[in-house]
């Protein structure tokens, strides 16, 4: 005899939490290596129809070099960043985000942002009953690579990175996301690698030996200044402060308020 519908969307999300466990890095950086085991997944079209059933209006669909597109229903304001109600929907990561007991997933896709707001965004459902409900969408939140910290209350929140790149600077972000106290990445900036060349200074720069301690409640992060010369001495070139230290040691505790630095600049 077959189950009732409660009992197989129950399995069904049993089974996500499961895959979404598992260590795999969705996004591969093209300038720097990751220093993350990302927990975030590539979203499939049997993921699409479960958690966005209730935010597209149509069925996901692949668009040949696009990737999967949906348009989505009548959104309130917590929306607005979504472009003429069109989502493509790319990777998703499950868990405890806006409380302690709360069963929620974050999916990482695109409407129609540009450079400024980093290509992208990030859609932030909560399971009520046996659907998915829609809470927000916001732009320039990116979650293609992070993976999850447990806060002391047992809530969730998501450490993660990304690169970029523009105005000859080559960029890579580590980063917090907590999507019960949303913020632009700056506000959620843990550590940066620059690396650039400009008519004053070359300087290159590499995040790495990112580690948790045994107990998990402390994370780690080096930034390496691997280059940093002066090209010019003109004047408006003394703008620039000295060299970076060689080697930079980051260390952040997790607390009731997230991540928060407690050694290093």
């Amino acid at each position: 005899m077959e189950p009732p519908w409660t009992v197989r969307v129950w399995i069904m999300f049993v089974i996500l939490i499961h895959l979404a466990s598992q260590q795999v890095n969705a996004a591969e950086l093209r300038y720097y290596s990751p220093v993350l085991s990302s927990q975030t997944r590539a979203l499939g079209p049997g993921e699409a129809d479960i958690f966005l059933a209730g935010f597209c209006q149509t069925p996901t669909r692949l668009v040949e070099g696009v990737g999967q597109t949906c348009t989505t229903r009548p959104l309130s304001a917590g929306f607005s960043d979504i472009t003429g109600r069109t989502f493509h929907p790319k990777t998703f990561i499950v868990g405890h985000f806006l409380s302690p007991g709360s069963d929620d997933v974050a999916v990482g896709g695109w409407s129609a942002e540009t450079h400024p707001y980093l290509w992208g965004g990030t859609l932030l459902l909560t399971r009520h009953k046996d659907s998915w409900t829609p809470v927000r969408y916001r732009s320039a939140m990116i979650i293609d690579s992070c993976e999850k910290v447990v806060l002391p209350d047992r809530r969730d929140l998501l450490l993660c990175e990304i690169e970029d790149s523009g105005m000859g600077h080559t960029l890579h972000y580590l980063y917090a996301v907590d999507f019960a106290h949303p913020s632009d990445l700056e506000h959620g900036l843990l550590a940066k690698a620059d690396s650039f060349e400009d008519d004053c200074v070359s300087q290159k720069q590499i995040l790495k030996t990112a580690r948790w301690s045994e107990n998990k409640q402390e994370f780690s992060v080096v930034v390496d200044t691997t280059e940093w010369n002066h090209i010019s001495n003109a004047p408006y070139c003394a703008k620039y402060p000295k060299r970076r230290p060689s080697s930079l040691r980051l260390v952040f505790a997790v607390t009731s308020k997230g991540l928060q630095k407690i050694l290093g600049e």
